[in-house]
C-alpha cells in the first residue's frame, strides 16, 4: 500500500499532467488540451463544411477562428470548394477532422489511414495544402491513432478546454453561460468546442457572446497563435491548388 505521502505525491503528479495545456506523446505528436498565450481564447468548429460557416466568420467581429473539415459528413467538402478557399484566405486555420467522422479507436490501422488520405486528398485539390492539425471525433484516440497520425506527419491533436455543448443538443443559452464563464476568466487562455454545423451557434451563441469575450479583453485568434506557433504553419505545402472536375466527388 502507498504511504501518505507517496500518494498525495502521485496525486499532484496526476493534476499537474492534467493541467498541462501540452502533452507531448513518444511519438512526437503534441496533444493540446488548452491555449498557453495569456489573454487569447481559440474559438474552434468542428464538422464542417456546411451552411454556415461564414456565418461563424461575420459574427467573430474580425477575430479567427479554427475549423476542423470532414470530407463527407454534413455535405461533401467538393460541393464546398469556393468556402473553403475563402476560410483560408480570410485567414482562418483549417485542419483535417477525419473523412466520415467514425470514432477512429474503433477503426482498423488501415481504415484510419483511409480516413485521414481522403481528408488530405481534399485540402491538396481544393488548397494545394496538406493539413498538420487534427482534432479526433468525439474526442477519441488511442496509441494507434497517434502513431497514425506521426506516421502521416500531423504536428498537433486538439482537444478542448471547454465545450459549449452545442452539438450534444444544449440550448443556445447554455452555450452562451459557457462562453460567460470563458469571459469572467479574463485573461487566462482558453481553446473552446463549436460546431459550425449548428445555426443557434452562428446566429444566436456567436453574436451574442463574442462582443462579451472582446470586450473582456480577449483576442479572438486561430489555434497556431494561441500556442505562440507563429512560426509554424499548420500545413505542408504540396502545389498549386487543382481545377474541380469528375473526379471531385464523395
Amino acid at each position: 500500500m502507498l504511504s501518505k505521502s507517496i500518494a498525495v505525491a502521485l496525486l499532484a503528479s496526476i493534476s499537474a499532467i492534467t493541467a498541462s495545456p501540452v502533452t507531448t506523446r513518444q511519438n512526437g505528436l503534441q496533444v493540446i488540451n488548452n491555449c498557453y498565450q495569456s489573454g487569447q481564447v481559440a474559438l474552434t468548429f468542428d464538422d464542417g463544411p456546411y451552411i454556415y460557416e461564414q456565418d461563424v466568420v461575420n459574427a467573430l467581429n474580425g477575430g479567427k477562428g479554427t475549423f476542423f473539415l470532414n470530407g463527407n459528413n454534413y455535405q461533401c467538402i467538393y460541393d464546398k470548394v469556393d468556402e473553403i478557399r475563402s476560410l483560408s484566405a480570410q485567414g482562418h486555420t483549417l485542419g483535417s477532422h477525419t473523412w466520415s467522422h467514425p470514432d477512429l479507436t474503433q477503426l482498423s490501422e488501415d481504415q484510419i489511414h483511409q480516413e485521414l488520405e481522403k481528408v488530405e486528398t481534399a485540402f491538396i485539390r481544393i488548397l494545394g495544402l496538406k493539413p498538420l492539425y487534427f482534432r479526433p471525433p468525439y474526442g477519441s484516440y488511442n496509441d494507434q491513432v497517434l502513431n497514425v497520425l506521426a506516421q502521416r506527419g500531423y504536428k498537433k491533436v486538439f482537444l478542448w478546454s471547454d465545450d459549449t455543448g452545442d452539438a450534444n443538443g444544449e440550448s443556445p443559452s447554455y452555450s452562451e453561460n459557457v462562453l460567460q464563464n470563458v469571459a469572467n476568466d479574463y485573461p487566462n487562455p482558453h481553446l473552446v468546442l463549436d460546431h459550425s454545423v449548428i445555426q443557434t451557434t452562428s446566429t444566436e451563441v456567436l453574436p451574442n457572446s463574442v462582443w462579451k469575450l472582446q470586450q473582456a479583453g480577449y483576442q479572438l485568434v486561430a489555434v497556431d497563435t494561441c500556442l505562440g506557433d507563429d512560426g509554424e504553419w499548420p500545413y505542408e505545402y504540396i502545389g498549386e491548388p487543382g481545377t474541380p472536375d469528375g473526379s471531385w466527388t464523395c
